[in-house]
């Protein structure tokens, strides 16, 4: 049986793709009319310039939507400049795809966008997510290569993996052992304040020899080129995760990419959350400050702190992700030489910057003192004041306290006498009391309603008793 509604239905339908036929063939009519009376020099530019395009294309899908090729990998590993590199522990975890590259890093075509060269990507097969980094843009990378081969007397471009040991500053490297002098010349802010501990600690925990107990030109090469790029791979070894140090998990080197874990958002994706989130943060910030500095006879001095130099994971816990300008400091070195003023506590400077974040750091003396609040003075100053005004960031990470922070906890004042104090040694008493009321607020603690509230029953009895008396 017919169906009428069903019927004007199909030939609306049919209608309606009959007129939209008719349309395009109207079109593509027009256009090859338009091709057909173009000139014939005209028709052959056209036609070339298609075909061009359409290979171009093609080309650019091949390479935009093809996964971490193979092809590619050694542009991103550069294994071939060894031993100008960072080591080759974590190699495997690439040639046998250990690692599943995430996001836009699939893709090696979008390096060339990817300036700070760090990647994202999960570990197999266990799911872990990771942190691949070179710890230098392509341009810094290509530098330190012209810097050694004019430190051996070659020509830019030299073959930078033979060249090296040839160096002026690696000479003494090839028959001779890693030493102070040597490792300060690098540059790095890990080595300013060399001493023998400090290289003995870096040579201790290095995971990157070729042989496990024996030390071989190549590992030197290793420690020496990182220290020349960017310290940062021999701290995370150096001081690990695993004995409680703030930073992230080493997992490796291949090359001139290192594989750490990943830590988590960065801080400044938390500077509009509740405040007591914010609190809990804080409160894991000058942890972090107390442990560099009182952990072990090795001070760390942070001295490029902003809020993208941190991470928070899902727990609240914090990490120190960029470690490149951390000062190392020796504390027995300081105790066995006895420089001038050397146990007296140094206290370092406000910095004005005239409403920017910056640090005013005194390299030497934090060199030649046992004890300095650089760290909780680094902190405060640049994270969690009023003063720490980074672009698009708001009064501090502590903005818009609520009224039991700032009048119970007195938290503004402690803040401004942490980054700005009017007393001698008033950072460590700061500290102290931050501490205290940051861990309450973290947990909604409610010892200030319990104060006011004893003390408003002190008023009510008070006025109750003038009352009696009256009578």
């Amino acid at each position: 049986m017919n169906n009428p509604v069903r019927n004007r239905r199909t030939d609306h339908v049919n209608d309606t793709v009959r007129s939209g036929m008719s349309r395009l063939e109207n079109v593509m009519g027009d256009s090859m009319l338009k091709i057909r009376l173009m000139p014939s020099k005209v028709k052959i530019i056209f036609f070339l310039s298609a075909a061009v395009s359409l290979l171009f294309y093609m080309y650019l899908a091949h390479w935009l939507f093809q996964s971490d090729p193979e092809i590619h990998l050694e542009s991103l590993l550069e294994t071939d400049k060894c031993p100008a590199c960072y080591g080759g522990s974590a190699c495997s975890m690439f040639y046998y795809k250990q690692i599943e590259f995430s996001g836009m890093s699939k893709f090696r075509t979008f390096d060339v966008m990817n300036t700070k060269n760090v990647h994202y990507g999960t570990l197999k097969p266990d799911g872990r997510q990771v942190v691949v980094k070179k710890l230098a843009s392509d341009s810094e990378l290509k530098k330190m290569d012209e810097r050694l081969c004019k430190d051996a007397k070659r020509e830019p471009g030299c073959d930078i993996a033979r060249v090296i040991t040839r160096t002026d500053m690696a000479l003494p490297l090839r028959d001779g052992p890693l030493v102070p002098e040597i490792m300060k010349k690098t540059g790095a802010f890990m080595f300013y304040c060399p001493s023998y501990r400090l290289i003995d600690r870096v040579s201790t925990y290095f995971k990157e020899y070729k042989k496990k107990d024996q030390t071989m030109g190549s590992d030197k090469m290793h420690v020496l080129y990182s220290a020349l790029v960017n310290p940062e791979v021999l701290l995370l070894q150096a001081f690990p995760k695993s004995e409680g140090w703030p930073f992230p998990e080493y997992l490796g080197s291949c090359g001139r990419a290192v594989v750490v874990e990943n830590a988590g958002r960065l801080l400044a994706d938390f500077v509009d959350t509740s405040f007591h989130i914010r609190a809990g943060i804080a409160y894991e910030l000058l942890k972090i400050a107390e442990k560099l500095t009182t952990k072990s006879d090795f001070v760390l001095y942070l001295t490029d702190v902003s809020y993208e130099n941190f991470a928070v994971d899902s727990s609240g816990k914090v990490t120190v992700i960029d470690l490149e300008n951390i000062i190392v400091v020796d504390k027995l070195a300081i105790q066995a030489r006895k420089p001038k003023d050397w146990n007296e506590p140094h206290e370092g400077m406000f910095s004005e910057c005239g409403g920017k974040n910056c640090l005013h750091i005194e390299n030497d003396n934090l060199c030649t003192h046992l004890n300095s609040d650089h760290n909780y003075n680094a902190i405060c100053r640049n994270l969690l004041s009023k003063y720490a005004v980074e672009d698009r960031m708001p009064q501090g990470f502590l903005h818009d306290m609520p009224v039991e922070a700032e009048d119970y906890w007195d938290l503004g004042n402690l803040l401004e006498e942490c980054a700005r104090p009017r007393q001698k040694e008033g950072r460590w008493k700061a500290k102290d009391k931050l501490l205290v009321a940051l861990e309450a607020l973290k947990d909604g603690r409610r010892e200030h309603l319990d104060v006011l509230h004893d003390k408003e029953k002190k008023e009510s009895k008070h006025v109750l008793e003038k009352e009696v008396i009256g009578d």
